[in-house]
């Protein structure tokens, strides 16, 4: 998995992230799960679950960012979120969350195809 980050700009309320989702299909749903914001969302078709995906991460940041910075460093630390040393407005996430995990998580069956892909909002 590639490196995750967000950049929060609490001055302008921004938040950028680089995030790496996992995609699968549920019976006619197609769903794409953030794990390292523990959010995810659903659509008919790919395309629909992605678009909602990146509405669940706005709406999260908006939500996130209404909250005081000690506040806001503490949710996200709670979910493996850790400060950049030299960039201020920069964390990342390092944790590691397989295919495995994901298809314990939504009890899906082992011939479940999953698939990891770049979310940026």
């Amino acid at each position: 998995m590639e490196k995750e980050t967000l950049n929060i700009d609490l001055r302008n309320k921004t938040l950028r992230a680089q995030l790496n989702g996992i995609a699968f299909k549920e019976k006619d749903s197609h769903i794409i799960y953030l794990p390292s914001l523990q959010l995810s969302a659903y659509g008919d078709n790919f395309k629909e679950a992605n678009e909602m995906v990146k509405a669940t991460v706005h709406e999260f940041s908006k939500n996130l960012l209404e909250l005081p910075e000690n506040k806001i460093n503490s949710i996200l630390k709670d979910l493996g979120w850790i400060k950049h040393k030299f960039f201020k407005k920069r964390m990342s996430n390092l944790s590691e969350t397989t295919f495995e995990d994901i298809k314990k998580e939504f009890n899906l069956p082992d011939n479940t195809p999953v698939e990891r892909i770049p979310i940026a909002v």
